[in-house]
């Protein structure tokens, strides 16, 4: 869903547990794994850390590098780009994960924008990265499926 100021993927149900869709979206080093949109990542899941990606926005892919500025384990991570004062965009990235039940939760990922070149940059791009988006979140779920099953295989 495309706002004024912001970008947001469907909210999807993913049928395992939180913790291991938790686990699947902190293993950067695996995101060529399932994460069409973000195949690279680099950095740790801790406040402060960089994140150095690469990100395809339809035109093939490209450098990023943003910030963890909020994380609660098992249900919200948070990143961000630099936000300096007087950039013409600054942007937030926050993925959710909510508890359905013990087998299930739900996903939903939203990029909040603000500063002068957002409409632009809205017009631009905003397509772009609710596709991303979208993409990332039905990887993210078929992952988390995929492995769920290999424990419920094992058990």
């Amino acid at each position: 869903m495309i706002s004024e100021n912001s970008v947001a993927s469907e909210e999807i149900v993913i049928n395992a547990p939180a913790e291991i869709v938790w686990d699947v979206l902190m293993d950067f080093a695996n995101y060529e794994l399932w994460n069409s949109f973000c195949p690279k990542m680099k950095g740790e899941p801790v406040v402060g850390s960089a994140l150095e990606m690469q990100v395809d926005l339809g035109n093939g892919l490209q450098e990023q590098v943003e910030y963890v500025t909020r994380l609660e384990p098992f249900h919200t991570i948070v990143w961000s780009m630099e936000n300096k004062p007087g950039d013409p965009v600054h942007a937030d990235r926050m993925q959710r994960i909510t508890p359905v039940s013990a087998s299930s939760c739900r996903y939903w990922s939203i990029d909040e924008f603000s500063g002068e070149f957002v409409p632009a940059m809205m017009e631009a791009m905003g397509e772009q990265i609710e596709r991303g988006f979208n993409n990332c979140a039905k990887g993210l779920k078929q992952r988390a499926e995929h492995l769920f099953s290999e424990t419920l295989g094992s058990s």
